[in-house]
C-alpha cells in the first residue's frame, strides 16, 4: 500500500505540487490543502490551497485536529507570508519572535496528527525584483534568511527533517523568477525533484 503525503504550504508549493505528485506517484499518494483553483486567482492572497502565514497554518491544524484528522506524511512550509511588510505602515506581518512561537506550536500539534512531519524551508527572493513594484507588500531577503534560519533551528531541536529549499533554489541561478516571488516552470520541476528525492531518504 502506498503511503499518503499531505502538503500544507504557500503558493510556491502550489506551483511545484503537480510535478511532485507525478514524481512520487509510484510510491506515494499526494494530497494537499484544498482550494487550488481559488488560490490561483491571486497567488499573493492566502486563500484556499495557499495556506498563508504561520498563524493561519496553526489555526488550520487546530481546526483539523478538532475533526480528528490524521496524516501519514505531512509536509509543511510557511514564512513567505510572515515576512510581508506593509509598504505604508512598514509593519511586518508576523514578527520573528511570534513566528518562532507559532512554529513550535505547529510542530507540537503536527506531531500528534501525523506519523511523519517534514519541514520545507523558505524560498529566496531578490529585493530589487520583488520590491520594484509600485503596489503590494514588500519583502526583504534579510528577513527571508532570518526566518529560514530560525525555522531550521527549531526543526533541528524538535528532530523534524528539514529540506533546505532556500539554498537549493538560490543555487539554481538568478534568472529563475516568473514574477516577484514565484518561479519559472523548469525551477518548479527541480524543486519537486528535490522534495521527491528527499522523501525517499526521510521516509523509507
Amino acid at each position: 500500500m502506498k503511503r499518503k503525503v499531505f502538503v500544507i504550504g504557500d503558493s510556491v508549493s502550489i506551483h511545484y505540487g503537480p510535478y511532485l505528485k507525478a514524481m512520487i506517484v509510484d510510491k506515494f499518494d499526494y494530497d494537499r490543502k484544498r482550494g487550488i483553483g481559488e488560490a490561483l486567482l491571486d497567488l499573493d492572497k492566502p486563500i484556499g490551497a495557499n495556506a498563508g502565514d504561520s498563524g493561519m497554518i496553526l489555526g488550520y491544524l487546530m481546526e483539523e485536529n478538532e475533526k480528528n484528522t490524521v496524516y501519514d506524511i505531512l509536509l509543511i512550509n510557511c514564512g513567505l507570508h510572515d515576512v510581508r511588510i506593509d509598504r505604508y505602515s512598514n509593519r511586518i506581518q508576523i514578527e520573528l519572535e511570534q513566528y518562532k512561537k507559532n512554529l513550535i506550536r505547529i510542530i507540537d500539534i503536527a506531531k500528534t496528527m501525523a506519523n511523519k512531519v517534514i519541514w520545507i524551508g523558505l524560498t529566496p527572493i531578490v529585493d530589487e525584483i520583488h520590491n520594484d513594484r509600485d503596489v503590494g507588500f514588500l519583502r526583504y531577503s534579510k528577513d527571508i534568511i532570518a526566518y529560514d534560519t530560525v525555522a531550521k533551528e527549531i526543526m533541528d531541536e524538535y528532530n523534524i527533517p528539514c529540506l533546505d529549499m532556500y539554498n537549493f533554489t538560490k543555487n539554481l541561478g538568478f534568472d529563475i523568477y516568473l514574477d516577484h516571488v514565484h518561479f519559472k516552470e523548469e525551477v518548479r520541476k527541480l524543486q519537486a525533484a528535490f522534495i521527491a528525492g528527499s522523501l525517499n531518504c526521510f521516509v523509507w
